[in-house]
C-alpha cells in the first residue's frame, strides 16, 4: 500500500504519557489538538511538564492499492514506539492503549517530572506507526510508517517540540556559552548534505574550518576552544545553498 493521506493522523505520535487523560470535548473535527499552528506549551528545566493531546481519528481516507485510488475505512492507527526522547520525558496514551480507532476521539500525553540541564540540546524523535485500513475487495491492508521530522529542543529556559522538513537548515546556540574548554554545537539539516563549518574572529580572520557530512535531522559538532584567544567569535554552517551564523564567546 502506497504512502497515503494519513500524515495528519501520524503527526500526533510524538505526543503520546503514563497518565489518564480526557479528550477535550471542544474539538469535533478530525485532527490533532493543539494543532501545529498553536503548538505545544513550553516546558521549563526543573519544572514538571504534562501536556494532554486530543486525537480525533478520521473514519476514512483514499489510498492507492495495486495502482488504483480507492476509498478505505480506517480501522486503527497504532503507535509502535518512539525513540530519541530526552531521558526525563516519557509518553503514554489513554488507558495505556496506543491504538487509535478510526472515527474515535482519544488522547495522549507527553510528560517529564523534571527536565534537566543535562538534556540541553536538540533531540531528534523517531516515530514508528502502523495503520490498518479496510480496503473492501482488496481486503485488510496495513502500512508501516517512520516519521523522522520532529525534534525536542531543550534549553535552560524552555523546551519545545519542533518539526523540520526537506528544506530545513537551522543552527543552534553553542552550549555552554561562554566557552572555557569544550562545547557542543548542533544544527538541523532537512537532508543528508556536505556542510562546511567555519569559525571567524571578529576581525574576520578564519580560525577553523571543517567539512562535515551531515545526516538528515540533528547533527552535533564538538569544538575545543583551548587554542582560541579570549574574545567574541562568529561560527557558521554552509550547505552550498544557505549560510547560517551565530556568535560565541571564549573565556579561557
Amino acid at each position: 500500500m502506497k504512502k497515503i493521506l494519513l500524515s495528519l493522523m501520524l503527526a500526533f505520535a510524538f505526543t503520546a504519557t503514563k497518565a489518564q487523560c480526557v479528550p477535550d470535548p471542544l474539538y469535533v473535527i478530525a485532527g490533532i489538538y493543539p494543532d501545529s499552528a498553536a503548538g505545544l506549551p513550553n516546558a521549563i528545566v526543573g519544572q514538571a511538564y504534562n501536556e494532554v493531546i486530543t486525537v480525533i481519528t478520521p473514519t476514512d481516507t483514499v489510498v492507492e492499492v495495486f495502482g488504483q485510488n480507492i476509498p478505505v475505512a480506517i480501522q486503527t492507527v497504532e503507535l509502535i514506539n518512539i525513540t530519541g526522547l530526552p531521558p526525563s520525558f516519557s509518553y503514554d496514551c489513554a488507558n495505556s492503549v496506543c491504538t487509535f480507532l478510526g472515527g474515535s476521539s482519544s488522547c495522549a500525553v507527553l510528560s517529564s517530572l523534571n527536565p534537566t540541564l543535562a538534556e540541553i540540546g536538540s533531540h531528534q524523535i523517531i516515530i514508528n506507526t502502523t495503520t490498518t485500513v479496510d480496503a473492501g475487495l482488496f481486503g485488510i491492508q496495513t502500512q508501516d510508517d517512520v516519521l523522522d521530522y520532529y525534534y525536542i529542543n531543550v534549553s535552560s529556559a524552555t523546551s519545545s517540540v519542533n518539526q523540520f522538513n526537506n528544506f530545513s537548515f537551522e543552527l543552534k546556540d553553542i552550549f555552554p556559552n561562554p566557552i572555557n574548554n569544550n562545547a557542543k554545537i548542533q544544527f538541523i539539516s532537512g537532508n543528508s548534505a556536505d556542510v562546511v563549518f567555519t569559525v571567524f574572529n571578529y576581525l574576520g580572520d578564519k580560525i577553523e574550518e571543517r567539512k562535515i557530512v551531515a545526516n538528515r535531522g540533528v547533527n552535533d559538532i564538538e569544538i575545543s576552544a583551548n587554542n582560541y584567544a579570549n574574545g567574541m567569535y562568529l561560527y557558521s554552517i554552509n550547505n552550498g545553498i544557505q549560510i547560517v551564523s551565530k556568535r560565541m564567546i571564549v573565556e579561557n
